[in-house]
């Protein structure tokens, strides 16, 4: 399996756009990994020193997930190389969908991903440049409505990712949409299953979270509801850690207390400089990387062992750091020594929303979105236990070796 899924990741994509932003320096890549179904999608993400790679990597990683949580497409990712804090921010995203406009509207659909939020950023700049939706290239490519029916799927799609999301599955305090909440929530769902085919209980269960953005901070609200307990937070700038581990009540002030979706600068118990580290030495049971692509070493693996750590659930993209393009030896030493939940099932919360909404009977609002994303994960995160013969080891190949199997990839 894992020659197959490094042949995969080393055959150079269908489409490899580069752009550099003549006003500011900036650089930006379009990948589409193949033709599958007619169309492809990814989001766009903007960090420093985002390059190539990576974005050819986040493509695959995308025909992965799709191959899980639907539709049958392609894989794609759009990735700038900017500081997002720059307030030039929105006029760089601007001139990138300008560039490559064209593909938007027939074939490449995109949306939020690091550092770009769907409905605050995305969204009001396709109405800038007169795109009918993010989505648009997808259903063009791949579904080929008529105009009525474009124009209808576009208004399920809109409603569906800005619906409010109210308790019980959100939080009274803090209006959240589905955009902001169904990733985490898969993340979540991932972890939950897992314990309950490993039939353990997650009540008590010491999670420590990587990221506190949309996706940290959703799961961490989810897993505390159901019983676990987050003893330490950490995020680009910040640290929290509780050894007796935040409970529902502690994380939902947490949630609606962020400030830029990082942890809350003015609460007693975050700090930042070289304290820091003890994030890394806290013993913890369950690991969520949701943070940065690439930011698990075997080093960083050996020291998350070392704190008894025995499920790594991945909610950022390709979290493990390999050196070169199809090396895989930090993924499979992940693989032997943790049960590892991968990001193609585990973060395909929003993918799973798209595909949803384009069925001719989707509800667009949230309840009936969270049902269709828990329903898909658990299902397939079922087959790849079946796979797998129920080992809590080797739960990343089995799940790539049912994604290429789902896609014909040889």
């Amino acid at each position: 399996m894992w020659r197959r899924y490094a042949a995969f990741v080393r055959t150079p994509p269908l489409m490899n756009i580069a752009w550099q932003d003549p006003e500011t320096g900036a650089r930006a890549w379009l990948v589409i990994n193949s033709d599958r179904g007619g169309a492809a999608g990814g989001g766009t993400r903007m960090r420093p020193g985002m390059g190539a790679r990576e974005v050819i990597y986040l493509a695959k990683a995308m025909e992965l997930k799709f191959a899980i949580s639907g539709p049958a497409i392609a894989g794609a990712k759009s990735g700038i190389d900017f500081d997002p804090a720059d307030p030039r921010k929105a006029r760089v995203l601007e001139r990138w969908y300008r560039a490559i406009a064209p593909l938007l509207r027939d074939r490449y659909g995109t949306g939020g991903d690091l550092n770009v939020d769907e409905v605050l950023e995305v969204l009001p700049t396709f109405e800038r440049l007169g795109l009918v939706h993010p989505q648009e290239g997808v259903v063009r490519g791949h579904i080929r409505p008529d105009a009525a029916g474009l124009s209808a799927i576009m208004r399920r799609m809109e409603d569906g990712i800005e619906a409010r999301v109210d308790e019980p599955l959100g939080v009274s305090a803090a209006p959240q949409t589905v955009a902001d909440l169904i990733t985490g929530f898969g993340v979540a769902t991932a972890i939950r299953r897992f314990y309950t085919r490993m039939d353990r209980p997650l009540e008590g269960v010491r999670v420590k979270l990587e990221g506190f953005g949309n996706v940290g901070a959703a799961c961490g609200l989810y897993l505390a509801r159901a019983g676990a307990r987050i003893v330490a937070i950490s995020d680009a700038l910040h640290t929290l850690v509780d050894a007796h581990g935040l409970g529902a009540g502690s994380l939902e002030q947490l949630f609606t207390s962020r400030h830029d979706k990082m942890l809350p600068p003015d609460d007693a118990r975050v700090y930042t400089g070289p304290d820091r580290e003890s994030f890394w030495q806290t013993p913890a049971d369950v690991f969520v990387c949701a943070a940065i692509s690439e930011s698990l070493t075997t080093a960083m693996l050996e020291r998350l062992d070392a704190t008894g750590v025995r499920v790594i659930a991945c909610g950022a993209n390709q979290p493990f750091r390999e050196v070169k393009a199809g090396s895989t030896r930090v993924a499979q030493f992940a693989d032997r020594r943790f049960s590892v939940l991968p990001d193609i099932l585990s973060n395909c919360g929003m993918a799973r929303t798209f595909s949803y909404l384009m069925q001719s009977d989707a509800a667009p609002s949230a309840e009936p979105i969270f049902q269709a994303t828990q329903r898909t994960i658990e299902d397939a995160l079922d087959e790849v236990l079946d796979r797998a013969g129920n080992r809590t080891t080797t739960l990343l190949a089995a799940t790539l070796g049912m994604a290429m199997d789902r896609i014909g990839a040889q």
